[in-house]
């Protein structure tokens, strides 16, 4: 498990020397299994935001980051996005509002992408609104590297099945 802590302004993990052994080996893999994916993170925290952004780019992902839904609503609109993580706790528009928001563009509604739920709310709290508000996975905060990406493939995978069967 890799924590990350704030040191000097910068984001920073601390890690056992033999994980960093193993993920140095594994670099060229994991650099990839996001290719191309391009992932909106909407947080209210710069520091959750920059977070995210450190780990899905490590897998190849590419980020886009916005501090409220209303930010996240207009960067949906401007770039071509493949997956939306949203925070559920955000001042002003939550995250099941700003889900909602996200759904009910044209955009969205020609191309669904799924949206996450991205919080440190535990499962068990919001599982009612994550059912309600139609989200399609669930990553709670703190996470390690491995639940992000496990979840985030465990949703792409189920989305192409969908369109598959469509």
């Amino acid at each position: 498990m890799r924590s990350y802590y704030l040191i000097d302004n910068k984001i920073q993990s601390l890690e056992e020397p033999e994980v960093a052994a193993l993920s140095k080996m594994n670099k060229s893999k994991s650099a990839t299994l996001l290719a191309e994916q391009q992932v909106l993170v909407i947080d209210d925290s710069p520091i959750n935001l920059i977070v995210a952004e450190k780990t899905l780019s490590k897998f190849g992902a590419k980020c886009f980051r916005a501090i409220s839904a209303k930010e996240g609503l207009k960067v949906f609109h401007e770039e071509k996005i493949d997956l939306v993580l949203m925070d559920l706790h955000m001042p002003v528009i939550d995250g099941f509002k700003g889900t909602d928001l996200i759904r009910e563009t044209e955009k969205f509604q020609a191309h669904p992408v799924p949206i996450m739920a991205y919080t440190t709310f535990s499962h068990d709290e919001v599982m009612e609104g994550i059912k309600k508000h139609k989200l399609d996975g669930y990553i709670g905060k703190p996470f390690t590297q491995a639940q992000v990406i496990g979840s985030i493939f465990e949703v792409l995978s189920l989305r192409q099945q969908k369109y598959k069967q469509a």
